[in-house]
């Protein structure tokens, strides 16, 4: 009797542990597994914004709902979005002066700390094309290219590696045939040390 009890009690312990670890990584019904991460709006607009503006402060970059797009993302120290205005077709100026930050560990195994999930909001027709570049120390080579569609409900899915290359710190996004664009959200989640 004893021992049955103590085992019970082990059991109950056991998986009071486990649980919180599984509530993590639920789904949220969107997609998207539950839990603390940054949003980033990539919104589509109209025509190019005016001279002075700078995007503001907040997790949005604005972009035209028509034509190319280029995204200069780098690893670095922690997540950053530092260019907010990207009307001009470029988000960021170069490899060396980028317009987002993404956390990267560049010792031993460089590897990039976030997973990311995209979902595209808007008319119901919505598309844009995707091809993502890693800097080889020479030129940019394309990894990976797909489309993403409105979905109906729209769900997030995970693209960390289609928009990021382990060993590789300098990437380029590029976005482009945008049919009907409004609106990409990104849901950025940062990984442990």
């Amino acid at each position: 009797m004893k021992r049955s009890l103590i085992a019970a009690l082990a059991l109950i312990l056991a998986s009071m542990t486990v649980l919180p670890v599984l509530a993590a990584n639920d789904e949220t019904g969107n997609g998207s597994p539950s839990g603390q991460h940054y949003n980033l709006n990539i919104i589509g607009v109209p025509n190019e914004m005016n001279d002075n503006f700078d995007g503001g402060q907040g997790a949005r970059i604005f972009v035209l709902r028509t034509g190319t797009t280029f995204f200069y993302v780098h690893g670095g120290d922690s997540y950053q979005v530092l260019d907010h205005d990207g009307t001009d077709g470029y988000v960021g100026w170069d490899r060396l002066n980028p317009g987002i930050i993404f956390p990267y560990d560049a010792l031993a195994s460089p590897t990039w700390r976030v997973q990311i999930y995209v979902r595209l909001l808007g008319p119901k027709d919505s598309s844009i094309k995707w091809k993502s570049y890693y800097w080889d120390g020479i030129e940019y080579v394309l990894f990976a290219e797909f489309t993403l569609n409105r979905e109906t409900p729209p769900k997030f899915s995970l693209k960390t590696g289609q928009l990021l290359m382990d060993q590789y710190q300098d990437i380029l996004w590029e976005m482009y045939d945008k049919t009907d664009f409004r609106l990409l959200q990104m849901r950025i989640y940062l990984l442990p040390d």
